[in-house]
């Protein structure tokens, strides 16, 4: 066998789980050994301690934002375990049964929680009972060992074709487009592209009124974008929090670095989370699509002021 061969990537499992089809998805086809790991503290921690070459973790998802989880290991409790490529994996569900199941038949459905909550409409339509499971895997599991062609697993199509369950309705959630953004994590820095991004946490020394308005003007004084900005509370210092700050730029960038060490001088204490290619599709996305329902432009800002402080134009 090859070194490139032997090479390990884990991944938050069981075997079929989202973060495992991520492993498809990634921008270089993995032809190494992958294993499933029991949590996202299990996957840093082999990547950091040189057990595994790569690890797979889910980052954000669409629906509810940050996984707090993977934000705290990689903030928190990892010190040479970068972000080298982020993977948007489509969370999309199938009804999977044993052969010869049909969609008009389906009396139990076997699901975990989120799963059953994602696909409400298909399980009220099928008038079926639910069985709760901790994880697809399980699902797909139980479903094939049950021998019934009434019962169907929710799962994804991965966790159904490693089981040998086939398809019997795909698609089957309410809302199409929900997406989770997986992170390929790596004790080396990406290469620049040219065309990347950094994730940087920004430590404040003193807790002082505008001291995140000075950090960001560190970024805005060198025209660097920021596309994210968030906190989290530094857990040793009550009331305390740290800036996650994504930026346009590699950390070879010269104006990046000029950056950061401006930062460094507010002062604060600086951690990199990773510098890597920006998703191919980032440049084709549009702000417009993005906002929230109920959100203004410039143009109508002023009357819509007006209407919510004046309920009766609104008819209430």
């Amino acid at each position: 066998m090859s070194p490139a061969d032997d090479r390990l990537l884990t991944y938050l499992g069981p075997p079929g789980s989202f973060t495992h089809a991520a492993v498809d998805l990634l921008d270089a086809p993995w032809t190494g050994r992958v294993e499933a790991r029991d949590s996202v503290a299990d996957v840093i921690f082999s990547v950091e301690s040189g057990a595994a070459d790569a690890g797979l973790v889910p980052l954000e998802t669409s629906v509810e934002g940050d996984v707090s989880s993977t934000i705290d290991e990689l903030v928190f409790r990892s010190s040479m375990c970068f972000i080298n490529e982020e993977i948007l994996v489509p969370v999309t569900y199938v009804a999977a049964g044993n052969a010869g199941a049909r969609a008009s038949d389906i009396r139990t459905v076997v699901a975990t929680p989120v799963a059953a909550a994602q696909c409400r409409r298909f399980i009220e339509g099928c008038g079926a009972a639910v069985d709760f499971v901790d994880n697809m895997a399980t699902a797909c599991r139980v479903a094939e060992e049950s021998g019934s062609d009434t019962t169907v697993a929710l799962a994804s199509t991965k966790a159904a074709h490693l089981r040998g369950l086939v398809t019997v309705r795909s698609g089957v959630e309410d809302h199409s487009g929900v997406t989770t953004r997986m992170a390929l994590l790596s004790r080396r820095l990406a290469p620049r592209t040219g065309h990347d991004r950094s994730v940087v946490v920004a430590t404040p020394i003193d807790d002082r009124t505008g001291v995140l308005a000075d950090i960001l003007g560190c970024f805005a004084d060198r025209d660097i974008a920021l596309t994210a900005i968030s906190s989290r509370p530094i857990r040793t210092r009550s009331g305390e929090y740290c800036f996650l700050l994504t930026a346009r730029g590699h950390l070879s960038d010269a104006r990046l670095q000029e950056t950061l060490r401006a930062v460094a001088g507010i002062p604060a204490e600086l951690k990199l989370l990773g510098s890597f290619p920006l998703p191919a599709d980032s440049a084709n996305r549009r702000v417009d699509e993005s906002a929230p329902p109920g959100s203004v432009g410039a143009e109508t800002l002023d009357d819509w002021i007006d209407s919510l402080l004046d309920p009766a134009r609104l008819g209430l």
